[in-house]
């Protein structure tokens, strides 16, 4: 029971540390933007609305994955092209 939740926070992090500038993305809140910003501990996200500054945790891997399937690859995000 503890082996999966620990490889699970682990491919989350690894998730989280991948993300680059342009990518779309799903916080664990369900706000959804576009990465337009990265720093050390911070996304800044461009939404509707305006710019959001986020720590990389809140990004949630299995709403983006699951809103933007065809968008991330399971090893690396990568952004789909319009």
């Amino acid at each position: 029971m503890i082996r999966p939740q620990i490889r699970k926070q682990k491919t989350e992090k690894k998730f989280q540390e991948n993300i680059k500038k342009g990518n779309h993305i799903v916080t664990s809140s369900g706000i959804h933007g576009k990465i337009i910003e990265v720093t050390d501990h911070f996304y800044i996200l461009e939404t509707i609305v305006g710019k959001i500054k986020l720590e990389k945790s809140t990004i949630s891997k299995e709403l983006t994955q699951l809103r933007y399937e065809n968008t991330f690859s399971a090893k690396t995000p990568k952004i789909e092209k319009k």
